[in-house]
């Protein structure tokens, strides 16, 4: 694998490698707009397809042998480098960027703004109908130490190394809107609202604002750091962008407050 591009790559960057042929380009839509509109060659996937529920959980992670399945059927090689993206806030392509990087797969980056930046920086798009891909090669090998569970996390909530971050909205936070059976936070759990991360235009705000809005918060990299959200879609895209400032201690919690706000065993502050 000869190609080597940032965890969030710009438009223009991506346009330069459209040819490569160990570059592979996919986005996270559902099968209609994928063939009203869509960067060139790039192949489909669908949110349900590397996602799983078991209700009332939902955004939890597939099995082993399904979900190895499901990346291979959609055409992912794992000797390429994967650029996701996906059609609007960036989360559901950032679920399936952590999901590669949980199964050992380091070679993928996520197309910052979306489709929309390709858009707005004037790219070429391509449309109708899309033939099957030719079925991948795709080898699942779980990286456990970028995964944590109600278990783990219950484990380490007097852990002075440990900081748990809610990445949702101050409603959800504080338990006024309640997604779950119950409403509120994981205990001791750092607010930090995940779209302080983005520009209007829906973009990755510049390294330094990146820095200063996480310190605001109180938020260090010498730590290990857990992030959850409801369902691992919004706290996909947070630790992905950790990740990019070089934090190396970093777990996502599929199921998130889906799986922590269902079960009657788990505390919750409010």
């Amino acid at each position: 694998m000869a190609t080597q591009l940032p965890l969030f790559i710009q438009p223009a960057e991506l346009d330069a490698v459209l040819d490569n042929d160990d570059v592979q380009i996919i986005a996270v839509a559902d099968a209609a707009p994928h063939a009203q509109a869509r960067i060139p060659d790039a192949l489909h996937i669908q949110l349900r397809d590397f996602v799983a529920s078991n209700p009332p959980t939902s955004g939890l992670l597939p099995g082993t042998e399904a979900l190895a399945s499901e990346l291979a059927a959609a055409g992912l090689r794992d000797d390429a480098h994967i650029v996701v993206y996906d059609l609007s806030s960036g989360t559901q392509a950032a679920r399936l960027v952590w999901t590669l990087l949980a199964v050992g797969h380091d070679a993928v980056s996520q197309l910052d703004g979306g489709l929309n930046a390709w858009l707005d920086d004037g790219f070429d798009l391509e449309s109708g109908p899309f033939a099957p891909p030719q079925p991948g090669q795709f080898e699942v090998q779980w990286q456990y130490g970028f995964i944590a569970d109600h278990d783990w996390i219950d484990a380490h909530l007097e852990d002075n190394n440990v900081q748990v971050l809610d990445v949702r909205s101050a409603e959800e936070y504080s338990g006024i809107d309640v997604r779950s059976a119950r409403g509120g936070h994981v205990p001791g759990a750092i607010h930090f609202d995940w779209r302080l991360l983005l520009q209007n235009n829906g973009r990755l705000k510049p390294e330094a604002e990146l820095r200063d809005v996480l310190a605001e918060h109180g938020i260090v990299a010498d730590k290990d750091t857990v992030l959850y959200c409801q369902t691992h879609m919004r706290s996909s895209y947070a630790l992905l962008v950790l990740k990019l400032l070089g934090f190396t201690r970093t777990r996502g919690y599929p199921g998130a407050w889906s799986d922590w706000g269902n079960r009657d065993d788990t505390p919750i502050a409010t």
